[in-house]
């Protein structure tokens, strides 16, 4: 037991800057050392977390996924969802990183961190992704997933019949069309309103459960420090850079003003946002991560 050790690369392996050394209690020093040293030689940024389910950066980027499937069962377009995220930072949108990640592959890490935090990680109906599954549609990987690819003439849903969740016109001619089947199984499963899709909110319902998951993995100890968080985060994960990690966003908003924020969230949508004791200690405390 003291040589095991797991390493965890990131997709595509060739571009991403992090290692996530996954180490458990009886994982010795001396074999933990030589997996860091082994990746700093292969060019990567490298951070050590503790084992458990998701790791680190699997179980902080599932509850952002769950709630954007949740929001899109709410009715939030696909190119919205897309385009708020990457104006808060992130490279890409949620809905493109799932169809890039693969939904057979969410699924999957879905049903396993279910297993083990309940709805509190993954609310969303899981239905949905199977019956979307069931049509074949893998993501880029299959030619579909919630956008489809690889195809000249699109049997997808023309610009002027997709209305904006903001009202406005899209556009944009370049974007990939909507699958159809992914519109009508969002549909099936649809949440009725009435919603608050206000860009900040959906914003804020995104990047809180992002930022509450990472606090609640250095409160458990899955996590020796804030440090490693914030790297694992921007460099695995494309958490916005110039707002520096989820403890740093906890720092430059205030501890106080998170905990604010997430029981606002909590007491409309349950346990989900329920804020890390951590949090509510440090806010009491007035104190920083860093």
């Amino acid at each position: 037991p003291e040589n095991v050790v797991g390493m965890h690369y990131f997709s595509p392996v060739e571009k991403m800057p992090l290692l996530e050394i996954i180490v458990t209690d009886e994982t010795s020093d001396h074999a933990a050392s030589v997996a860091v040293e082994y990746g700093l030689k292969q060019g990567k940024t490298v951070i050590v977390v503790k084992d458990g389910p998701g790791f680190y950066t699997t179980r902080i980027l599932a509850p952002f996924m769950d709630e954007s499937a949740i929001l899109l069962s709410e009715g939030v377009n696909p190119y919205d969802l897309d385009d708020m995220l990457k104006k808060v930072g992130f490279p890409v949108g949620p809905v493109t990183l799932l169809d890039e990640v693969g939904l057979d592959v969410g699924a999957h890490v879905s049903k396993d961190l279910k297993a083990a935090f309940g709805d509190r990680l993954t609310a969303a109906d899981p239905r949905a992704i199977a019956d979307l599954l069931e049509t074949g549609a893998f993501g880029r990987k299959s030619g579909k997933g919630f956008f489809l690819y690889n195809t000249k003439k699109s049997k997808g849903f023309s610009f002027d019949k997709i209305k904006s969740t903001l009202g406005k016109p899209f556009g944009v001619k370049s974007r990939k069309p909507i699958n159809p089947d992914a519109l009508e199984v969002v549909k099936k499963y649809h949440i009725p309103g009435p919603h608050n899709h206000a860009t900040e909110r959906i914003q804020n319902r995104m990047l809180l459960r992002f930022v509450n998951e990472a606090v609640l993995c250095l409160q458990e100890g899955i996590l020796d420090n804030p440090v490693d968080g914030d790297i694992g985060a921007v460099f695995g994960l494309g958490f916005p850079p110039m707002r520096g990690g989820p403890f740093r966003y906890v720092d430059a908003i205030g501890a106080s003003e998170v905990v604010r924020r997430l029981k606002e969230l909590e007491s409309e949508f349950g346990n989900r946002f329920t804020p890390a004791q951590m949090l509510i200690d440090m806010a009491k405390g007035g104190k920083t991560f860093h």
